[in-house]
């Protein structure tokens, strides 16, 4: 199956993470840290990226990172196979390094990107290698290197987020009051540990529907887009489904209310997922919930009983094709 195409352009932020093959603790020595770390920071001269955020665990590397140029495939592609050569090199090793092609989540700038940094910075305390008091004793990551300003490399950004957590400065007393913004941060990860970790890690974009829209029109431009799947194409087909939805409701002039109080079974629920199911790939699940037309087996039943009985004779339905199209 080909590889699914990633959406590059000038100025684009992504969360990057990447595990050593087997989940092999390749990270395990300082020595190897120290060189993953290296070989970041010479991708970010050669490439022009801008770091806003970075972590060296155990097992695997996260990144909030910004491409200018829109490279982010030619500098990953630098990053892991240098990294790789030069760790089965000192060791006398051959084969992959890490488990399989990186991850690289969209990540809308403002608090989106805070929200990121914040989960990378967060990464030792998860991992019970630290605890808020030592974090900054963990070497391997930006929240150590950021409060040392005058030492502070180029590439190393983080006005733009700071600024999202309250306002914050690039200042002894910002860094101080940001280690403080963690500690709530942290306890409102620990109540929704798995949506967080869901939120950071999975998908194809991080932020608002707005920006998931965006970048979908982006998506759409790609050549090699059919070529994605997955959790990406889920996400993109759910967007496509709700936008439709939300054009079949304001034809029937309907709204949200309506659909938590008529009945499940209302003509004009089975007349708006029989329009959905002929237009789009919707599926019953995604169907029943958004409708509230109950399970699964009862939305399949409706609408085939619906579509077997000459449905373009009746008038919503054919309002529905007119106008709802696009």
């Amino acid at each position: 199956m080909a590889r699914r195409p990633r959406i590059q352009f000038n100025g684009a932020i992504y969360h990057v993470l990447n595990r050593g093959n087997y989940r092999m603790a390749i990270f395990r020595e300082r020595g190897s840290a120290a060189a993953f770390e290296k070989t970041l920071f010479e991708t970010c001269e050669r490439c022009g990226w801008l770091l806003h955020g970075y972590v060296v665990m155990r097992n695997h590397y996260h990144l909030a990172l910004q491409t200018p140029k829109g490279n982010l495939v030619e500098g990953m592609q630098w990053l892991q196979s240098t990294f790789g050569n030069r760790f089965n090199r000192k060791r006398k090793e051959h084969g992959h390094v890490f488990q399989g092609r990186y991850k690289a989540l969209l990540v809308e700038p403002g608090n989106a990107l805070l929200r990121v940094v914040n989960y990378i910075h967060l990464n030792p305390l998860r991992a019970k290698l630290c605890d808020l008091k030592t974090l900054q004793q963990y070497s391997f990551s930006s929240f150590t290197k950021f409060p040392m300003k005058r030492n502070r490399l180029k590439f190393l950004i983080c006005k733009e987020w700071l600024a999202e957590a309250g306002g914050l400065k690039d200042t002894p007393v910002g860094w101080e009051k940001y280690r403080q913004y963690l500690a709530f941060v942290l306890s409102e990860e620990i109540e929704q540990k798995d949506k967080r970790y869901q939120e950071m890690t999975r998908g194809w974009v991080i932020g608002t529907q707005s920006y998931h829209r965006t970048m979908l029109d982006e998506f759409k431009k790609m050549e090699r887009a059919r070529d994605w799947g997955g959790e990406e194409l889920r996400q993109i087909n759910e967007l496509e489904w709700e936008e439709k939805l939300q054009r079949c409701l304001r034809v029937l002039d309907k709204d949200l209310q309506d659909v938590a109080k008529d009945l499940k079974s209302a003509q004009w629920k089975i007349i708006i997922a029989s329009y959905l199911k002929k237009s789009t790939s919707a599926s019953n699940p995604w169907l029943g919930k958004q409708l509230n037309m109950g399970a699964p087996a009862a939305v399949s039943r409706n609408v085939h009983n619906f579509l077997s009985h000459q449905p373009e004779k009746i008038p919503a339905f054919k309002n529905l094709i007119s106008k709802s199209k696009g």
